[in-house]
């Protein structure tokens, strides 16, 4: 089995400097190095403080300066300046801050348990803007919700000029009867499909079985590449 992938070997970036942004709103701009420069890509990410912080990119995030790691960000302000400067900082990119918690604290409350279908309420809405999908122009969706949950996780559906559509049937109450039947894997994007277990957190989020045992178990980052 491969070696176990922890925060720390991820790119970090070893702040030198904590400025107010030039922009004249609350923000920070930094500057410092970033150790594996090869393994970054400039853009949108988040740098974790120590315990259960971050900082947010704002206005372009990480810029990088010079091919040997030089590099820049910009944040909402966070703690003070002096707080920040010396940090060695893991950066992270495509993923959530909660997908690294979620796998490397211990203490994590996971359950295991049975997907379960539900009903979904639907409600079409403007798609603000043209899509293109399979050679037809999609100008509205309908988005689907647990019912019970109309707030938090929604999944949206085109609605082809076709007609054709990948829903089953919505009653007159524009209730989908067992509509909600799946969980999403956090970690692989996987189903987890009704009448199949997996395993969920406080907040709701799922992950299949194998992802359990490979990463979450572990305690595994390797899921980040």
């Amino acid at each position: 089995m491969s070696p176990v992938k922890t925060i720390n070997d991820l790119p970090h970036f070893r702040v030198a400097e904590v400025r107010k942004s030039e922009t004249g709103e609350s923000s920070l701009a930094l500057s410092g190095m970033i150790d594996r420069p090869n393994d970054v890509q400039e853009g949108r990410c988040f740098l974790f403080l120590p315990g259960r912080e971050v900082l947010i990119g704002l206005r372009g995030d990480l810029k990088l300066v010079d091919a040997e790691g030089s590099a820049s960000f910009e944040t909402t302000e966070g703690p003070a300046p002096e707080a920040i400067v010396g940090s060695e900082m893991a950066y992270l990119r495509l993923w959530e801050p909660h997908h690294v918690w979620m796998v490397i604290e211990p203490r994590w409350k996971w359950n295991r348990e049975l997907v379960r279908a539900m009903d979904a309420t639907t409600k079409l809405v403007d798609g603000r803007g043209v899509s293109l999908l399979d050679g037809e122009e999609v100008r509205e969706w309908i988005e689907i919700r647990r019912k019970g949950k109309e707030k938090g996780l929604a999944r949206f559906y085109p609605v082809f000029p076709s007609g054709r559509t990948t829903l089953p049937p919505i009653g007159p109450d524009s209730v989908i009867q067992n509509g909600w039947d799946h969980a999403h894997c956090e970690l692989c994007s996987g189903h987890v499909i009704a009448g199949e277990y997996g395993y969920v957190d406080l907040g709701e989020h799922w992950v299949c079985e194998a992802c359990y045992d490979k990463y979450v178990a572990r305690h595994d980052l390797s899921f980040i590449q």
